[in-house]
């Protein structure tokens, strides 16, 4: 055993000293300041495929930017999220915008009558749907067959001008997205509706194209944000391509004892072969929009001090 270190405030601190400091003392910092470690190992390992899995509404409160980052940076081989991220990082690429909700504001029966829609303490206009419509429309006009949600995704991307867009930082990286679940949401249904069926999605292929692009790696690490679909579908792949993960972050909020996969610690896919035995693990019991931006100011830090350009 270690002797706890008590954590010695001192504004003059960098990122990356604030997250070692944290690792040195107790409870969920200790945690967080584990995944930056564990983070960096990842990173400096050239032969480690990285996998990024992005639930719940990432973008839409307001971290797409650090997202995009992180493929810029190079840090993130494929990405695998949600419809609804994707939904709103195109939102937010053709002029919509989200906002600030304080909570006198959120009374749901006179946001509906003022066509805002709201996700806890974020709003969103009904106009920035039309808008969505709109662009879906002219994507697709021409389109005609049956595709896995990565193409759907790079057909969208190839379209997006906006620097910060993840969407467009991966589509110029060579970063493969993928959206198992498209159809379960705003931008999926809209595709089915407005092109009138003419656009199918197949996501089986998906499963193929992910495995295949993990089996030719030696090792694999991933960070979860969140749960769900997009936690399954990377541990499912890293297991059918037999590449268990080296290394593993997970950030959620969620709890272990319901049995959701959500929740589930990363111990618990030692059982399924999804992560390595002795694999470098970090639970971080916290919520995204606090954790990921330490994470990725730390990192940056680190990038600029160790290269001689930042991205």
């Amino acid at each position: 055993m270690k002797v706890l270190k008590q954590f010695d405030a001192d504004c003059s601190i960098g990122y990356c000293e604030l997250l070692k400091r944290f690792s040195e003392i107790g409870m969920v910092a200790r945690e967080l300041g584990r995944a930056f470690s564990i983070m960096m190992n990842m990173f400096l390992d050239n032969e480690c495929h990285t996998l990024l899995g992005v639930a719940g509404a990432a973008v839409a409160s307001g971290l797409r930017p650090l997202i995009t980052k992180l493929i810029r940076f190079g840090f993130v081989n494929t990405v695998v999220t949600t419809g609804a991220n994707i939904t709103h990082d195109v939102i937010e690429a053709i002029g919509g915008k989200h906002f600030v909700l304080e909570r006198e504001e959120m009374d749901d029966v006179k946001l509906a009558k003022m066509g805002i829609y709201r996700i806890y303490n974020i709003g969103i206009m009904k106009e920035s749907y039309i808008m969505l419509e709109k662009f879906i429309d002219e994507t697709f006009r021409d389109v005609n067959g049956t595709f896995s949600s990565s193409d759907i995704i790079k057909m969208l991307a190839s379209r997006i001008e906006d620097e910060k867009s993840f969407l467009r930082a991966s589509y110029e990286s060579g970063v493969e997205v993928f959206s198992p679940a498209l159809a379960d949401s705003i931008i999926g249904s809209q595709i089915r509706f407005r092109t009138g069926g003419k656009v199918k999605l197949d996501t089986l292929s998906d499963i193929s194209k992910l495995v295949d692009r993990v089996w030719t790696s030696k090792r694999t690490g991933a960070i979860f944000l969140g749960g769900g679909t997009p936690k399954h579908f990377t541990m499912m792949a890293v297991n059918a391509a037999d590449r268990p993960l080296s290394y593993a972050i997970q950030i959620t909020t969620d709890r272990e004892e319901h049995g959701g996969l959500s929740g589930a610690r990363l111990e618990e896919a030692k059982s399924w072969g999804k992560v390595k035995v002795k694999g470098m693990i970090a639970n971080v019991c916290l919520d995204m929009s606090v954790a990921l931006p330490l994470l990725v100011l730390a990192f940056e830090e680190w990038m600029s001090q160790n290269t001689s350009e930042t991205p």
